[in-house]
């Protein structure tokens, strides 16, 4: 990144994706190993789910928040955080363009710091369907302004256990608190997922699959892209089965972790959604190294619909490290069940 001044207000260069058709949705969910069907069984989405069409992965979207980033200012930029919240769905064969606005710079910490406030528009619906905060760590030497807005993004994530509410079951009710849900990568993370990773976001840069390109931008190894370790943990074969029940969701299959609440404690995953994510980023996971993470249960609420109907609310804090004890991720993240009895 050379010295520049990032002036409040300065708007970045839009990353346009799409139209992103049902092969695109397909690729991903390999990619990221998520066999959530609402993603590629339009049966399933119209009739089970109550959508219109198939759903553009959540996961993917933030991957392209953090790839317009990247095309903006560096390959191997230090994203310190990243509060992203999923407002309305975007459907199969609608297109996407992530945009981003410098709102203010300043010293946070010990760190120069961009603010950015960002957004995915949906081309088709002409809405946004997803807005996003960021802090990114500049050069010591870059030439900044301080115009930091106080209220922009706090400088840490909210870890505080708050006391359930009185409808939600005992059961959960017992886990505030406690790691309720932990996983160590049963294989390090390699070049052939990497690539198929990359190749699912689409135009991504070289140091995330290509050991001499790494290099030559001063890297030992290669990284694999900021929020991989959210998707790293890999299960031994036949140790996550997918469920035979025609109305069943899919995610029973997948390995990440603070995802399968639902699962762990009987609540039906048909009605579940992402309510949003906020990211802290330590180190990149890199070529070779394991992944291990542990869930903690910070909250549970239950909320009333817009439409009718009662939603749980639960959100964790999800922790990720290398199995030598690095530090890659911390995220706060809250899933909702609608429908909720």
């Amino acid at each position: 990144m050379t010295e520049q001044l990032f002036p409040q207000g300065q708007r970045l260069k839009p990353l346009r994706k799409g139209p992103l058709t049902s092969s695109h949705l397909v690729r991903w969910c390999a990619a990221q190993q998520n066999w959530d069907k609402i993603h590629y069984d339009v049966d399933y989405a119209r009739n089970i789910a109550g959508l219109k069409e198939r759903v553009i992965n959540g996961g993917l979207k933030q991957h392209y928040l953090v790839q317009m980033l990247q095309e903006n200012l560096a390959d191997d930029i230090t994203i310190s955080r990243l509060k992203y919240d999923f407002l309305s769905p975007d459907f199969v064969n609608e297109s996407l363009e992530v945009r981003g606005q410098i709102f203010g710079s300043g010293i946070i910490g010990n760190h120069r710091v961009l603010q950015i406030g960002l957004e995915v528009w949906n081309l088709d619906q002409e809405k946004v369907s997803t807005t996003a905060k960021a802090h990114i760590v500049l050069p010591a030497q870059s030439d900044i302004a301080n115009t930091l807005d106080p209220d922009f993004l706090p400088a840490r994530l909210d870890e505080r256990i708050k006391p359930a509410d009185e409808q939600v079951p005992r059961q959960i009710k017992d886990c505030i608190g406690t790691v309720f849900e932990s996983a160590e990568s049963d294989y390090p993370v390699d070049l052939s997922r990497l690539r198929l990773f990359c190749d699912a976001i689409g135009g991504m840069p070289a140091i995330h699959y290509d050991l001499a390109a790494a290099r030559r931008a001063g890297h030992d190894n290669v990284l694999a892209p900021h929020l991989f370790p959210i998707h790293g943990l890999e299960a031994s074969p036949d140790s996550l089965s997918l469920s035979e029940d025609p109305e069943a969701l899919g995610r029973e299959a997948m390995s990440e972790i603070g995802r399968n609440f639902g699962r762990m404690f009987g609540i039906p995953n048909s009605g579940m959604v992402n309510g949003g994510n906020d990211v802290e980023f330590h180190s990149f996971l890199q070529l070779g190294e394991r992944v291990k993470a542990a869930s903690t249960l910070l909250e549970a609420r239950i909320k009333q619909g817009r439409v009718g109907g009662s939603m749980l609310i639960a959100t964790s804090l999800n922790r990720y490290f290398t199995t030598s004890d690095r530090l890659l991720l911390r995220e706060r993240q809250s899933i909702i069940y609608r429908n909720f009895q």
